[in-house]
């Protein structure tokens, strides 16, 4: 089984089919105050709850209350989610080479291999939606979210509907059945889970080892009861969207098409799309109808305007210095194996190293202190670089933990070779097929939309 992610140790998660992930996870040992987080007792693992969390808020949360925000309908058992699937097998038109370069000195071998034989389209991004709304030809890009107006229902939502828009329909979502969740779920981002730990669809579980507990309100048919819960705990209101997206294409280990129900592909409408939800994602009898009447009143069906054939574009986007160093065919030189000054700083045969060296060697710059795979996006930009969250060619690029097949612990980053017009992205990376192999990869315009893109200097 093969692993990546990791700077500066060993990787800790397994890429492939459901089969390669771990059933268990590393207990999560939550603090009984919400005043704090705690970590996880063994952080190599990520572990979710099979049923995310469930609001005990009305249907019209224009005046939310943080008190009823904090419910969630999981059963207290937890569990590592199942590996990304929504990566196609093939790079469309483009071809690799199977040669070794003849000045590569290390003692492992070392491979410019295809993406033949790599992680499995998921139904999400291989099945044709249903949906039969107006969809926009172009869209333009949206930042992340970095922080949230919760004034008012109508602000939180103008906060967070442009990014939330594109990753839904990108990942063939209803982008009004997200915005009727994380205003629900968090009181429209007045909730304590949302204000101090971020997750604004009270997920339960751990993320990267972090969870807090809450007592929350669940229903057994029409009946509540109260039990103890853990919920995941992140670093900011993207991480968590992300989070979020990738549950629901990716399900958990067990099914990994739970909320199957609620994709473009399977529900013509959001209303059918709500109602796959009920008793799944949450316990309270009357969830569906809520979503739906929040969904009505701030006409957030506006949002269903963008799936898989809409093309996402910033011009401000600087280009890559690194697109000098291509050849006259338009693709960039393979890459040559050599270590450069300040790769020690990352480990051997690790995706770290290899998008440090792989910069390098086009004439780029990047520094030696990026952290883990998944850490890169947030650490270039407190470091100065300029970051999107638009596929751009000659660019780093970081997914989250867990997203793309990455392991659930440190992400993975990879370098971005070429960027086709449904903005999905074809990468060259390391340690996916093995340590120290190099191959490619072609990433959905989905999965490629949940990534942190880094302009190497």
């Amino acid at each position: 089984m093969t692993t990546f992610g990791v700077a500066g140790h060993a990787d800790g998660v397994t890429v492939g089919s459901s089969s390669d992930a771990s059933s268990s996870t590393g207990s999560s040992s939550s603090s009984s105050s919400t005043g704090s987080s705690s970590s996880s007792s063994s952080t190599g693992n990520s572990s979710s709850s099979s049923k995310p969390s469930t609001s005990g808020s009305t249907s019209k949360p224009s005046n939310p209350s943080s008190s009823t925000n904090n419910n969630s309908t999981s059963n207290s058992s937890t569990t590592t989610q199942a590996p990304s699937t929504s990566v196609s097998t093939t790079a469309p038109s483009a071809s690799t080479s199977t040669v070794a370069p003849s000045n590569y000195s290390q003692d492992n071998a070392y491979y410019q291999t295809s993406t033949a034989a790599q992680i499995p389209n998921s139904s999400a991004d291989s099945t044709p939606s249903i949906y039969a709304g107006p969809v926009l030809k172009t869209i333009e890009a949206a930042k992340s979210i970095d922080k949230i107006d919760t004034s008012s229902t109508e602000a939180f939502i103008k906060s967070i509907a442009d990014r939330v828009r594109i990753l839904a329909g990108k990942n063939n979502l209803y982008a009004s059945i997200i915005l009727a969740q994380a205003i629900l779920e968090s009181g429209s981002g007045q909730s304590n889970m949302s204000q101090q730990y971020f997750n604004i669809f009270n997920i339960t579980g751990a993320y990267l080892g972090k969870s807090i507990s809450f007592k929350t309100e669940e229903f057994s048919g029409n009946n509540p009861y109260y039990i103890e819960q853990s919920f995941r705990v992140y670093s900011n209101y993207d991480q968590a969207l992300d989070d979020y997206i990738n549950l629901m294409i990716k399900g958990t280990t067990w099914n990994s098409e739970i909320y199957a129900g609620a994709w473009k592909s399977h529900a013509k409408t959001y209303q059918e799309a709500a109602q796959a939800l009920q008793g799944i994602f949450a316990t309270d009898p009357a969830y569906a109808q809520k979503l739906i009447e929040i969904i009505q009143e701030y006409k957030l069906d506006a949002y269903d305007n963008v799936d898989s054939t809409t093309q996402v574009v910033d011009s401000k986007i600087p280009e890559s210095p690194l697109v000098a160093s291509k050849l006259d065919n338009s693709a960039y030189p393979e890459y040559n194996g050599v270590e450069y000054p300040g790769a020690e700083s990352y480990a051997f045969g690790n995706c770290t190293q290899y998008v440090y060296n792989r910069i390098i060697q086009l004439g780029g710059l990047v520094g030696t202190h990026m952290g883990n795979g998944g850490e890169w996006g947030i650490n270039a930009q407190a470091q100065g670089y300029f970051t999107t969250t638009v596929p751009t060619e000659g660019y780093a690029v970081s997914f989250p933990p867990g997203v793309a097949g990455s392991s659930s612990e440190y992400g993975h980053v990879a370098f971005v070779e070429k960027v086709y017009s449904d903005n999905s992205i074809l990468v060259s990376e390391m340690n996916v097929k093995g340590n120290n192999i190099v191959s490619e990869r072609h990433i959905s315009a989905g999965v490629a939309a949940l990534a942190t893109y880094i302009q190497p200097k």
